[in-house]
């Protein structure tokens, strides 16, 4: 699960698309280098990233990828610390609508419904990319502090969100609450829904904050 920056994607994606990355000079090029990256691995798994792969994806010469990444296990370390340390950047901000006890459960559920929808939509992709690596991981030594950094993120910022809501032991809650969403995403990339938000996300969601203390749906929240 991630905290994707639409802007990032959709310059990449107009990048890819229009051969404007030869344009691209310094970080940006490298930026550019590890969303495609990313890229191939969603659309074409692991075995696809190479040197000369990611440079024809991304419209740019095959010496700027040689440039940058001294070897294809560099490309993937580093495309997944581009991804994890981005998301990390975002994550705060992004759950902070989530923080606190004067929330509904109505409410609580639009905001995570919100943040799921996309990652079966539109950024897809991302979803795919993120679950390739985390796999790669088991494999790949080097790929696990970088993972784990990642979990130990979202389980101290979701940790928050449930101690606001004043959960006995609001860790483990996030650490379960945490695997429940990954599991409901990677099983919707396998076999989706035809409307997974009305016949999963949202009573799986509603059915989690039942449990939860949190306001009356009917009662006035803050603004």
């Amino acid at each position: 699960m991630y905290t994707s920056p639409a802007t990032r994607t959709e310059r990449t994606r107009a990048a890819r698309g229009s051969g404007h990355g030869r344009g691209t000079r310094g970080t940006d090029r490298r930026e550019l280098l590890l969303e495609t990256t990313l890229r191939l691995i969603a659309e074409d798994g692991i075995d696809a990233v190479s040197h000369r792969a990611v440079a024809q994806a991304a419209g740019v010469p095959l010496g700027s990828t040689t440039y940058w990444f001294d070897s294809r296990q560099a490309m993937l370390e580093e495309s997944l610390e581009h991804f994890v340390r981005s998301e990390i950047e975002a994550l705060h901000d992004r759950l902070a609508g989530l923080r606190g006890a004067s929330l509904s459960r109505r409410r609580l559920v639009d905001e995570l419904t919100a943040l799921l929808l996309p990652q079966l939509e539109d950024d897809r992709w991302r979803t795919v990319a993120q679950y390739t690596l985390l796999q790669e991981a088991s494999r790949n030594a080097a790929l696990r502090p970088l993972c784990r950094d990642w979990t130990e993120a979202w389980d101290a910022e979701l940790g928050a969100v449930f101690a606001s809501l004043g959960v006995a032991d609001p860790e483990l809650e996030a650490r379960m609450f945490l695997a429940m969403l990954d599991g409901l995403l990677l099983a919707q990339l396998a076999a989706p829904d035809d409307d997974v938000e009305r016949e999963l996300i949202r009573p799986a969601l509603e059915r989690w904050f039942q449990r939860l203390p949190t306001r009356d749906d009917n009662a006035t929240e803050r603004s």
